[in-house]
């Protein structure tokens, strides 16, 4: 995580035991230019003192970060690693938790594609379940 953003948190007074948010945050802002375009949005809308900033913050990071996942075809993602594909499927990182989840269902990457391609706002979790 950069420096800039590491601050963010800080200054922001989000726990480091706060992973969901921080492995958000590092999913999709990839780039410096990425994590200056947070601050900058996140000042913009003056979400500071917004009482859900931290779910707002996880959704401003996916807004400005998500062109670094496009839209794979299935052939595509069978060619990927297992993690990659699930993240360019999902849009969510994947932690281990989550990926020892997926290896232990009887679901496969093409199982996810095509609940995906039905449910389109479903994450990897909730996925997992209809496989």
């Amino acid at each position: 995580m950069t420096k800039l953003i590491n601050g963010f948190l800080n200054s922001s007074k989000v726990s480091r035991k706060a992973t969901i948010i921080i492995e958000s945050l590092e999913h999709f802002l990839k780039t410096e230019r990425d994590c200056e375009q947070f601050v900058r949005e996140f000042a913009n809308r003056a979400l500071w003192s917004d009482p859900k900033k931290t779910l707002k913050m996880m959704k401003l990071a996916n807004e400005i970060g998500n062109y670094h996942y496009p839209q794979k075809t299935l052939d595509e993602l069978l060619q990927m690693d297992t993690k990659e594909a699930l993240q360019h499927l999902f849009m969510e990182p994947v932690n281990c938790a989550k990926l020892g989840r997926f290896k232990q269902s009887s679901a496969n990457i093409t199982d996810l594609f095509m609940i995906k391609q039905q449910l389109p706002n479903v994450k990897l979790m909730g996925a997992l379940l209809y496989a």
